[in-house]
């Protein structure tokens, strides 16, 4: 079977193996996820294009599984769906009802033992669907937005994942990919976060798990190298993605006075592909297909 046609799991695994990451870039409409596809099929990189459960009521679950289906039948490329932050069992479940091969169940404010017996709860469905579940024990704190606060500012409103905590939940639910707080936020800050580096290889060390490290927007580029080489090989980005689409819209339309929406959308989506083309290159997935 060629590389392309494999499930996830082969590409985290290589990513693993390989020392580089897999973006997942979020879609909240058709520009957005043509910036994800084009960067995927120039750069010949495996992608994860993500929706969250917000951007889900907005788009619909299983017309953006199907936007995803048809472009990885048309281009042979790896490019998989995932389902980002379900706060719910009840939205988890529909997300794999829906089709998406990824599920993230977020049950960050749920007691730990609440949390464990709900996200078993999702495993269970999903890996007879064949499905991949990510976890996160502790919030990963912040939204995708512009901050105009520090970033350890932020940092304390959360707590760092405890490694022997991640294993024990790792090891009592079975899932696939773990979400980690190691500094790591939401958003964009007026300064770049610091990683701890050390608290990441450990958790890696203790659980056999795919590690999966959010809010790739803010991170500077030696703190990502060095998180994907401590076992990151998914990273999340969003807020880059939507800050660029904004500004280059309000930009065209000071500009143009075109009515009809798809041809001003050009520009915009040329330019949220860059952004998503720079992060593929920093995460060492281009050329992999």
């Amino acid at each position: 079977m060629k590389e392309q046609n494999k499930d996830v799991k082969y590409w985290l695994e290589k990513a693993r193996k390989e020392k580089f990451a897999i973006g997942a870039f979020n879609a909240a409409n058709i520009e957005t996820f043509k910036a994800i596809v084009g960067a995927a099929r120039k750069l010949l990189a495996p992608v994860i294009i993500e929706a969250s459960h917000g951007e889900v009521g907005f788009v619909g679950g299983e017309n953006l599984v199907d936007l995803v289906e048809n472009a990885r039948e048309e281009l042979g490329l790896p490019i998989f769906t995932n389902l980002d932050h379900a706060p719910t069992v009840e939205d988890a479940l529909a997300g794999i009802d829906q089709g998406f091969k990824m599920i993230h169940f977020n049950g960050s404010k749920l007691s730990f033992g609440e949390n464990m017996e709900k996200t078993r709860e999702v495993v269970r469905v999903a890996h007879k669907k064949e499905a991949t579940v990510e976890a996160e024990i502790d919030a990963i704190v912040g939204t995708s937005t512009i901050h105009r606060g520090t970033v350890e500012e932020e940092q304390k409103k959360g707590n760092y994942t405890d490694p022997e905590e991640a294993a024990l939940f790792v090891e009592k639910t079975g899932i696939d990919i773990l979400a980690a707080f190691v500094g790591n936020v939401h958003g964009v800050y007026s300064t770049s976060p610091k990683l701890d580096i050390e608290r990441l290889k450990e958790i890696g060390e203790l659980s056999d798990v795919f590690l999966s490290l959010h809010g790739g927007s803010g991170i500077e580029v030696d703190q990502v190298k060095k998180a994907i080489k401590a076992g990151i090989v998914k990273v999340n980005v969003n807020s880059e993605m939507r800050i660029a689409y904004r500004k280059t819209l309000e930009e065209v339309l000071k500009k143009n006075k075109e009515v009809a929406i798809y041809k001003i959308m050009p520009e915009v989506i040329k330019t949220v592909q860059e952004v998503v083309e720079k992060k593929i290159k920093l995460f060492g997935s281009n050329e992999k297909v």
